[in-house]
């Protein structure tokens, strides 16, 4: 009270300092609550795909972001079945499940999938799969097949699958895709037409039978195993063993000299580098990453090759030709007397005359036509079934990608383009895009017994 007799009143100061205290408070208790109910991120994960099929054994690799808690059940006949409960502790987790459907009491047949994911106080996702629970692995079995194969060389087997969607072997990382006999039943190979198609009777699955053409590449050993394979979507697999012994077979050596000159006239404008100051790593970037480079783009060119066989005789050497050098040679480059690099010549190198024709060595659609690296100018003619014949080192191509060819017709011309010291021709033969050797195709009797037999079996 003052001298007036007038009481004054502090309520009012002290509210606006406990107001200004916790305001700050209030408002950062709210940001936090309007975070957690609209601003938190959406829960998200990857890897459900996995479920589309479930085969008798399969482990899914899923993939969680912002989620705190997430839920996967089956839905089947009325049940539900746990598949995951969990509140993940880290903003990013794996999740490796491992699902057994024949555990979890799952029947063959539609399964519906749903993952639920939460994440903040309201937000929350869920994804619906359908599923194809399968569990029962195809039928295969191996009709004939070459007794031995050499290395270098190729051969065919005859398979029959039932409820398979995918047939092929395989050999170490490689697989050989199986071609739908039935496909071929307009082609001269084929001995029965009527009876190469569905061996099934109605409301079977499809039985059928598969030609599949296999090379053994250079380099394979004799240890290794040739293996059918028949799979389904869901993953299911049937795996027989080959009776097929692999041989392995010796090859020339020879040593190589690159000079200066080699390098100026050849790899400077393979480059497109002029004043090469380092020689022999230029060349090594040809020979060996530019060799690797061009067999993966021959892999590829090989996965597109008709399902029908478009040739029906042995295949042709280039007409009056001399063979200059022969598969499998193992090369070994010096420069200035110092080994540089090494490389495999997988193919046969044939020469004429300067600028000589030429031709089809077997009836084919033109699948490449253009610079393929250190085979220069190429072209890659498909006979079916993932064999292909491929011409190198061209002065001139004369066909276009997409053309049908016939059996001797003119392809291009004879040249020096890419990798090549002089106008010759460079033939392969590739089985699924591995080079194989030319020389046994040539051979009618050799074609007879080892292609021609299988493919009329």
């Amino acid at each position: 009270m003052n001298k007036t007799g007038v009481r004054f009143n502090d309520n009012k100061g002290l509210s606006k300092i406990a107001l200004i205290i916790i305001l700050p408070f209030i408002i950062l208790v709210s940001a936090f609550g309007t975070y957690k109910l609209v601003l938190v991120p959406d829960p998200t994960i990857n890897g459900l795909e996995a479920f589309n099929f479930l085969p008798i054994n399969k482990t899914i690799t899923l993939n969680v972001e912002n989620t705190k808690s997430i839920e996967i059940f089956a839905y089947q006949g009325g049940e539900k079945l746990e598949l995951l409960n969990d509140k993940p502790a880290l903003s990013a987790t794996i999740y490796n499940l491992e699902v057994k459907p024949e555990d979890l009491g799952l029947k063959d047949g539609e399964v519906i999938i749903i993952a639920t994911l939460r994440s903040g106080l309201i937000k929350k996702v869920k994804h619906e799969i359908r599923s194809t629970v399968d569990t029962v692995a195809p039928v295969l079995e191996v009709l004939k097949s070459p007794s031995i194969i050499v290395e270098g060389s190729s051969g065919v087997a005859l398979l029959r699958a039932k409820g398979a969607d995918s047939v092929f072997i395989r050999l170490k990382d490689h697989k050989f895709k199986a071609f739908d006999k039935s496909l071929t039943r307009d082609t001269k190979f084929v001995s029965n037409p009527e009876t190469a198609g569905d061996k099934s009777m109605p409301g079977e699955q499809a039985t059928k039978e598969y030609y599949v053409f296999f090379p053994a590449p250079f380099g394979i050993e004799e240890s290794n195993m040739f293996y059918a394979v028949a799979q389904d979507n869901a993953g299911n697999q049937n795996i027989k063993t080959l009776s097929t012994k692999l041989k392995t077979k010796e090859y020339s050596t020879s040593s190589i000299n690159i000079d200066r000159s080699f390098i100026d006239k050849v790899v400077t404008p393979l480059l497109n580098e002029v004043n090469i100051s380092d020689p022999e790593n230029a060349f090594r970037r040809v020979n060996e990453e530019w060799r690797a480079k061009n067999q993966s783009t021959l892999i590829d060119i090989a996965s597109k090759s008709d399902n029908k066989i478009l040739w029906n005789r042995r295949f042709l050497q280039m007409k009056n030709s001399k063979v200059m050098a022969r598969y499998g040679d193992k090369r070994t480059y010096f420069y200035e007397g110092q080994e540089i690099s090494k490389s495999v010549h997988l193919g046969y190198d044939l020469a004429s005359f300067s600028k000589a024709p030429v031709e089809a060595a077997n009836t084919g659609i033109v699948k490449f036509a253009g610079d393929l690296g250190i085979y220069g100018n190429t072209v890659i003619i498909d006979h079916g079934l993932g064999l292909m014949s491929l011409y190198g080192h061209l002065s001139m191509i004369n066909v276009t990608e997409g053309q049908t060819i016939i059996q001797g017709k003119i392809i291009g011309k004879s040249g020096s383009t890419g990798l090549a010291g002089g106008d010759h021709l460079h033939l392969s033969i590739l089985v699924h895009g591995h080079e194989v050797s030319p020389l046994y195709w040539w051979d009618s009797k050799w074609v007879k017994i080892n292609v021609v037999d299988y493919l009329t079996y």
